[in-house]
């Protein structure tokens, strides 16, 4: 039986692969444990100085505790109070009485549609903080 393919696919098949990078050893790289970097140093939810400012309760009634809306509110409102931005009064007064807003939202007393544009917009506000930040740092 004679050999039926043409000259082009012969060519094809007698080509070599694309080089492959070399090798690298794989680098493992800690920022620490998972529930410290999450929970904070004492894994109570709480900064290093002590205060519950990475507990962000009306969020996680809003949105779920491991939602990324409640992780970015989070990181941005601490940082806003640390840091004592605009707005940082704001962020230590829902410090006081955010806990048991959440509650109130979670047993159906306040309803979630009153608090949901703000966080929203909260949500916007972290986004738009966090990309100035990064661009900040090229």
């Amino acid at each position: 039986m004679r050999d039926e393919m043409s000259d082009s696919e012969r060519e094809v098949d007698t080509e070599q692969p694309p080089a492959r990078k070399p090798y690298t050893t794989p680098r493992l790289i800690s920022y620490g444990h998972v529930k410290d970097v999450v929970q904070g140093a004492n894994g109570m939810m709480v900064d290093a100085s002590g205060s519950r400012s990475k507990t962000c309760w009306i969020a996680e009634a809003l949105y779920g505790v491991h939602d990324p809306r409640t992780l970015v509110v989070r990181a941005w409102l601490t940082t806003v109070l640390v840091e004592r931005r605009p707005g940082w009064r704001f962020v230590e007064l829902y410090g006081r009485v955010g806990a048991a807003t959440a509650a109130l939202i979670r047993r159906g007393i306040l309803p979630r549609q009153l608090f949901l544009p703000l966080f929203d917009r909260l949500f916007a506000q972290a986004l738009i903080h966090s990309a100035h930040a990064l661009v900040a740092r090229r």
